[in-house]
This record gives C-alpha cells, sequence and structure tokens, in this order.
C-alpha cells in the first residue's frame, strides 16, 4: 500500500513527462514581429466634454416614481406629532386604525351605489381613504355599523385597515353620551368631530356648544384618544346673506376651544377651496351671486324642515379639506385681518372696523360684505377696495340692533361673520371682538327649583380703555330696579339682579316673561333684553295643560303617576282629531326623561328622546330604538323598546287618551324616592298631532339638551319652585 502523499508524487511525475513529449512532437510556430508604435495622440479637454454630452443625450431619459407610502416631509411629519401622534405611530406602522365619527346632518346627502354603504363617499370616507392611501399598501377602509347590511368596503382587498364607525346625533350637546357608549363599543384610537350644523340652524348659543365640546374633549381624552374637529358647512337658503350666516357662530366657538386646547380644526365651510369667483364679474352685485349659484349646487336642496346637506361631489372636496388641514394645514389667502374694534354707536346702532391688509405683492381687488346674523342688520356701505402690495387699509361697517334677544354676544363678545372675496379667492371670516365701551356676559342662564327670586347674574365689562361710570335700569314682571357701577379700565362687576318669582302658580304651569334691561355711559344708551321662561315643577297626580306652539288654546294635558315599579304617563288629547298621514302614522310624541341622581340633574348633560308614533286607530304604539343614553349622561345601557308600553284608547264619550308605563330598572341611576320632592326627575313631552304641536316646555335650547327640561317630582305635594332658562 502506498501512503497518499507517495501517490499524488509519482502521478505528479508522470503528468510532467507526457506534456514534454507532446510539445516535442508538435510543428515549430513562426513568431510574428513586433509591431512599429504609432504616433500617440491625447485628446483635449472641449472634446472630451462634447464626447460625454452626445453619449448622455443617447441614454434613455429616467423615470422617477412618486413615493405614495411614508412620504411625509419634515413639516408634516412634526404637524402630526404635535397634533396626532398616537395615532401616527399606528399608521406608520401599517396597523388598524378606527375613527369615530360623531356628526350631525352633515354626515347625510351622499348618493352612491345600491347596497353600498354611503359612508365611504361622505367627507370622513375620503378623509380615511387618502390616509389608507398615503400609509398602507393594501387594505383599505372599512365602515363599522352594528347589524348593517350594506356593503362596507369598496373592495375586499386584504391588508391594514381604518376602520369608520359613524354615529349620529342632531346636536353637539349629546355628542359626549353618544361617545362614551355606542363610540366606545370598539376600540377606537380617533374622534372626528362633526357638529354645529343643526345647532347653528336652531341658534344654539355659542356658550352652551363650549361647554359641550368641552365635555366631548374630557371623554374622549378620558380613553386617551385624539380628536379632529371638522366645523360646519354654511347654508345658502334664501336670503343667502343670512343663511350663509346661521353655522358660523358654532364654527367660530370650536375653532377657538381647538386652538386653545391643541386639536386641529378643519373648516368644511371654506369656500376659498370650494368656489372660485368668476373671472369676468365686478362688483359685489355680480360676484356675490355668481359665488351663491356655485355653492348652491354643492348642496341638496332642503327638506321641510331639514338643512341643505351637502352632496356626493361636496362631500369629496370636504374629505380633499380635511386632509390638507391634517397634513398640513389650510392655505393662506391673498389678505389678513387684524385690530377689529366694534362699538355701540347710540341706541341700537353699532359699528365694525378691522384692518384688512394686502398680503401679496401685487395689487388686489377686495370686496368686503357683511353677513346677516341673528340680531343684526347691515347698513349700506361700499364693499370694494384697492390695495396695493403689502398696503392696509381700515374697513368699517355699520349695523343696526334689530333684536337684542338674539345678538351674537356671549361673555361679552361678538361673533361677527364677513365674506371676502379677492380675485378667484373667498372665505368667510368669524370676527371676534369684545364690545365697546361696555358689554355684557348673562353668566347665569339656567338654574333649577327656585323660590323667591332668581339672579341672572349679570357681569357688566369696561371695554372703553378708560374709566367708566355705567347706570343701569331693568324692568321684570312689572317691578323696575336701578343703580350705577363704578369701573376702571379693563375691569368687570357682577350685577346681582334679583328677579322676584311668582308666589302662586298652580293654574299656569309655563309662562314667558320678558327682562328689560338698559345700560347707559357719557350719554350712549344700550338695551339689552331678555325673554325668561319659568316652568313650575309638576308632581305626581297632577294634570298640567301643555303650551300649543300657535299660542292657541291647547287640547292636550299631561299626567304622571309612579310606583316601586313603574313610571306612568298619560296624555288626554282632548278635540285632538287624528288621522293617518300618506305614512300610516296620525301623531309622533318626543319624550325626555333626564333620570341621573338629584345632583347630577343640576349640571350640564344630555338625553335622548324616546320616539313614539301611532295610527289614528286605538292600539299599541311603535316605539323607535332607544339611544343608550337616552335617560341621561352616564346612562349606557342596551334598552328594549318592548319593554316600554305604550298604547292609545278610546273613551265611550268619544275622548282619546294615550299611555305611557316605563319600568323603573330603566332609570337605575336615579335614586327614585317616592314621596320626596327631592327625588326628580327632568321632563319635557312634545307632541305632534291633529296639525298642531304641543309641548311641556320649550326655549332656544336643542330638545337633548338636559338643562331644557322642566322638573317633576315623585310626589302628589310638589314645592312652589321654579326652572328658570335665560333666552
Amino acid at each position: 500500500m502506498f501512503s497518499n502523499r507517495k501517490t499524488f508524487s509519482i502521478l505528479g511525475t508522470l503528468a510532467l513527462l507526457g506534456v514534454t513529449g507532446l510539445r516535442a512532437q508538435a510543428p515549430a510556430t513562426p513568431v510574428p514581429a513586433a509591431p512599429v508604435p504609432a504616433a500617440e495622440t491625447v485628446p483635449d479637454l472641449p472634446a472630451l466634454q462634447a464626447a460625454a454630452r452626445a453619449a448622455e443625450e443617447k441614454l434613455p431619459s429616467p423615470v422617477v416614481l412618486p413615493q405614495t407610502y411614508f412620504d411625509l416631509s419634515p413639516v408634516q411629519r412634526d404637524r402630526w406629532r404635535k397634533y396626532l401622534p398616537q395615532t401616527l405611530l399606528k399608521l406608520t406602522r401599517r396597523e388598524r386604525v378606527q375613527i369615530v365619527v360623531l356628526g350631525d346632518a352633515i354626515l347625510d346627502g351622499v348618493t352612491s351605489e345600491a347596497g353600498v354603504d354611503p359612508m365611504l363617499k361622505s367627507f370622513a370616507g375620503v378623509f380615511a381613504k387618502k390616509l389608507a392611501s398615503q400609509f398602507y399598501y393594501t387594505g383599505g377602509v372599512r365602515i363599522v355599523r352594528p347589524g348593517g347590511k350594506l356593503r362596507d368596503k369598496d373592495s375586499k382587498v386584504m391588508g391594514p385597515e381604518i376602520l369608520i364607525q359613524p354615529v349620529q346625533t342632531s346636536s353637539i350637546m349629546s355628542a359626549a353620551s353618544a361617545l362614551s357608549t355606542l363610540g366606545f363599543q370598539g376600540l377606537p384610537d380617533l374622534v372626528l368631530l362633526a357638529q354645529g350644523l343643526e345647532d347653528g340652524l336652531a341658534g344654539v348659543s355659542a356658550a352652551d356648544v363650549a361647554v359641550a365640546f368641552r365635555s366631548l374633549l374630557d371623554t374622549a381624552r378620558g380613553k386617551h384618544l385624539e380628536v379632529i374637529v371638522a366645523g360646519p358647512v354654511p347654508q345658502a337658503a334664501e336670503p343667502e346673506e343670512a343663511s350663509l350666516a346661521c353655522t358660523r357662530g358654532p364654527s367660530c366657538v370650536l375653532r377657538e376651544a381647538s386652538i386653545r386646547e391643541g386639536v386641529i380644526f378643519s373648516d368644511m365651510g371654506d369656500l376659498s377651496r370650494l368656489l372660485e369667483a368668476p373671472a369676468g364679474a365686478k362688483g359685489a352685485d355680480q360676484i356675490f351671486p355668481a359665488l351663491m349659484q356655485q355653492y348652491q349646487s354643492l348642496l341638496n336642496s332642503p327638506s321641510s324642515q331639514g338643512p341643505m346637506t351637502p352632496t356626493t361631489a361636496m362631500h369629496a372636496e370636504m374629505g380633499r379639506i380635511l386632509y390638507q388641514d391634517v397634513m398640513q394645514g389650510a392655505p393662506a389667502v391673498s389678505w389678513e385681518i387684524s385690530a377689529a374694534t366694534a362699538t355701540l354707536a347710540g341706541q341700537g346702532q353699532m359699528t365694525l372696523e378691522f384692518l384688512l391688509a394686502n398680503t401679496r405683492r401685487e395689487p388686489l381687488a377686495l370686496t368686503v360684505l357683511p353677513l346677516v346674523p341673528a340680531g343684526l342688520k347691515p347698513k349700506d356701505t361700499n364693499p370694494e377696495f384697492q390695495l396695493n402690495a403689502g398696503a392696509k387699509q381700515t374697513v368699517k361697517l355699520s349695523y343696526a340692533i334689530t333684536d337684542t334677544r338674539e345678538l351674537p354676544l356671549v361673555d361679552g363678545r361678538m361673533r361677527l361673520p364677513v365674506l371676502v372675496v379677492a380675485g378667484k379667492q373667498s372665505r368667510i371670516e368669524d370676527i371676534v371682538v369684545t364690545l365697546r365701551p361696555f358689554s355684557i356676559a348673562w353668566n347665569a342662564r339656567v338654574a333649577f327649583n327656585q323660590e323667591a327670586e332668581f339672579s341672572p347674574e349679570l357681569e357688566i365689562e369696561n371695554s372703553a380703555g378708560t374709566g367708566l361710570s355705567v347706570a343701569w335700569e331693568s324692568e321684570w314682571a312689572g317691578k323696575k330696579q336701578a343703580g350705577k357701577l363704578a369701573l376702571d379700565a379693563g375691569n368687570s362687576e357682577l350685577l346681582k339682579l334679583a328677579l322676584p318669582l311668582p308666589s302662586e302658580g298652580q293654574n299656569q304651569f309655563r309662562r314667558v316673561l320678558p327682562l328689560k334691561l338698559a345700560l347707559s355711559s357719557n350719554g350712549g344708551r344700550q338695551i339689552f333684553d331678555r325673554d325668561v321662561e319659568l316652568t313650575r315643577n309638576m308632581g305626581l297626580k297632577e294634570s298640567v295643560k301643555l303650551s300649543a306652539a300657535d299660542a292657541q288654546e291647547s287640547a292636550v294635558t299631561l299626567r304622571a303617576d309612579a310606583d316601586s315599579m313603574k313610571l306612568f304617563l298619560t296624555l288626554d288629547l282632548t278635540g285632538v282629531s287624528l288621522v293617518d298621514d300618506s305614512s300610516g302614522k296620525a301623531f309622533e310624541l318626543l319624550l325626555n326623561i333626564d333620570a341621573r341622581s338629584y345632583g347630577e340633574r343640576l349640571t350640564p348633560g344630555a338625553t335622548a328622546a324616546l320616539r313614539i308614533s301611532g295610527k289614528a286607530a286605538d292600539g299599541d304604539l311603535e316605539v323607535s330604538p332607544i339611544a343608550p343614553w337616552a335617560f341621561g349622561s352616564g346612562y349606557a345601557a342596551v334598552f328594549d323598546p318592548k319593554e316600554i308600553q305604550a298604547a292609545l284608547t278610546s273613551s265611550a264619550g268619544g275622548g282619546r287618551r294615550l299611555t305611557i308605563s316605563l319600568p323603573k330598572s330603566y332609570l337605575y341611576r336615579h335614586e327614585w324616592a317616592l314621596g320626596n320632592g327631592n327625588s326628580q326627575l327632568g321632563l319635557n313631552v312634545r307632541f305632534s298631532g291633529g296639525g298642531r304641536d304641543y309641548f311641556l316646555t320649550r326655549s332656544r335650547r336643542q330638545g337633548d339638551d338636559a338643562e331644557s327640561l322642566s322638573v317633576l317630582e315623585l310626589t302628589d305635594k310638589p314645592t312652589l319652585r321654579w326652572t328658570v332658562r335665560v333666552d
């Protein structure tokens, strides 16, 4: 045996010998002569550059594909980190994001394919699709509706999704309750608040909107949810200059509050991104009608009593606006407004002044049109201005105060909408300014269980810049009062005006009395009148006549009874002729009950009306689905309408009676101490039938606002106390 090393050595030697033998047998190959080198030439620099350019021109043009995913600029990323850091983190990780959309009629108006959820085409759906395209490769948007049967997604593409859960209420007053019940049924990350349209049309006070928004924000942040606010769209019914102003009060308040709280606000009614002023139109008499014609084409015609809702095309534009505002904020226009003042100019007269600046580098022609908020009427003014580049000019607008009870005056400040048009741009500017030389704030607007007197706690503010002596005089229920206040510059003083309440009230449940108030200083005088609604606390076994909306004699009475198990309500419909309409219904009853405990019921909150309807014939009535917060803020239960018994019956004498019974178990947060005057329910009943409307109580507040209700004491010996509301 040979070792491997010896074997490889012998094989290597044999191979070398074989190669040598082969070379010896091969014929000799002639070696060519070496070439003679040619003279060396070096190209100059211009020639090299020309050759490089020629070669570059022959190359194909590069195709740069635009990035559609995760291409946030540094500015955009900083904006997301400031306002929506949690949502940004989930989107960049391509995780599921759920958005609760709390809206009113602004969610309506979309026309979509049969069987497809219209929310996919709404502004919220358009906004969510743009987010999904920005941050997700696949997935898309899905609509979440409990028990929904419509197609909830455009295409069934797998991947991370943005979920939209719509929750619709008629007022921002119930937004917090809707969020804490229906909104919290899923696992939301973001709240999109889109309220103010119906509140603006109802004339809800800016102060009420601010309180409701604060409650909504506290509810959302209690669950560590982020919030975006979408302001209401303007209306455009005739007269357009008044209709446009209806929703600007809530919009302005929501914008101010959002800025203070570090929340993104998007103005869905930003005309600068919805309309283009026609180039050929000149003068306000041509520009304004042309703009209104464009805007009206983006709105659906209103129903008999409903608002004008956005069309599908308008929803698409609103979704684009919302996306732009979230990504980078609203674009600037070519003007700025500053240094605004509002001054009383004799009784019933007011002037608004502000600086209007051209922010462009070229001359600008501007048209300034004051809109018509409730309580004011603009006077004739010159609306046309020519401003050079960077120039400023003082604009002065005059108003007549037509009704101080409806003035856009809250906390001593006026909110005045003005439409500005420059070139193709137009925008409604909401000018917020303190009224001069003095202003007034009504700090106590609602009070329950008042006995001898009520104080609205009027705060008189000196806004003149110097010391001021203010004389005041009031008249209430035939009683006159007067006095004087000495106010230093910038100071205010509380005028504890005492309004005596009726000492008897068994014969009249509800009354509305005018409060006349006038302030005078330095020869100037201004009236600040208000209407005050009084409703007496009612008790069990007591028959109370409802008020008729037409101010004629009422034909409906209400009686309440209770035992340890149920609450009973009985409506006697004397003289009401019920007739079925085209839908087969003869009447509708809205019942609001605030069944929070005594201490909670004295604080702001919301209810949701029980809706009961039926035919003209005797029989059981239909009770519509019941909201989880129906009996007050803090309630969060599933209520079966079948447990509420409602029926219409006839007596032998031809009288009609509507009876309703509610189980006490549904009012589980109430102490239910029968015979105790402080065991109370907030209550309102609204009945529509026989061509007339009736109500137990009615004010300028929304019907679901807990502070709009009267008081039912769970005793047959009620106290002589009053609910007082300043309208």
